[in-house]
């Protein structure tokens, strides 16, 4: 049995022809709990089993699980032989950064900072998971506390102002600032959007 693929941009794919016994494996393929589900009054009542699917039963998923998927329709017998690829933007590249990638710009850290006017230097980890977001710009990383995630982030930021504006997210408004501050310090058009400031027209924007 054959089915078709459609590639609706660069996240969202959609199996069309797919049986229901299928796609209701691929559902179960892709669940995960929530954590907070046990507080949830659907939950409490028996109506939700507390777990959310990142596969629709419509068939719809995203174009980072294509490996996963065909895994499990080889499995069952099922080929994808006919594919549309809708995207219509060009392919993104990157070259891959160094330890001095700041520093042959003349960056160095302001005032205040405990290596202040020291150039900034970019410590061999911080490179590893830059070069590795470079070369897959669809992949997680798990990254210790106190890594600098916030430099590598500024770095990751500047190399994507040659596609466009980028966001980046945060989980508070003290890590707002704390990223804001290294944005600004590597020179990077900054603002911010959560409740108590919002930076419109921004190159970069950090939020909540």
């Amino acid at each position: 049995m054959s089915v078709k693929l459609i590639i609706k941009d660069e996240v969202n794919i959609k199996l069309e022809g797919l049986p229901l016994d299928a796609r209701k494996k691929l559902a179960n393929s892709f669940k995960y709990e929530i954590p907070y589900a046990r507080y949830h009054p659907a939950f409490k009542l028996g109506r939700w089993d507390g777990m959310v699917s990142l596969f629709g039963l419509g068939g719809n998923g995203y174009l980072s699980q294509l490996e996963a998927i065909f895994g499990i329709l080889s499995k069952l017998g099922i080929s994808v032989d006919d594919v549309e690829d809708l995207r219509t933007t060009s392919a993104i590249s990157f070259t891959p950064v160094t330890e001095t990638y700041w520093a042959d710009q003349g960056k160095v850290w302001p005032k205040g900072h405990q290596q202040a006017g020291q150039p900034i230097m970019l410590r061999d980890y911080q490179v590893a998971a830059i070069n590795t977001f470079l070369i897959n710009t669809q992949s997680l990383q798990e990254i210790a506390t106190g890594a600098g995630k916030t430099i590598t982030t500024a770095t990751l930021s500047q190399l994507a102002e040659k596609y466009g504006r980028t966001i980046t997210i945060v989980p508070n408004k003290s890590l707002v600032e704390q990223t804001e501050e290294d944005f600004i310090a590597v020179g990077l058009d900054v603002g911010v959007y959560y409740g108590d400031r919002k930076d419109l027209n921004k190159t970069h924007t950090i939020c909540t």
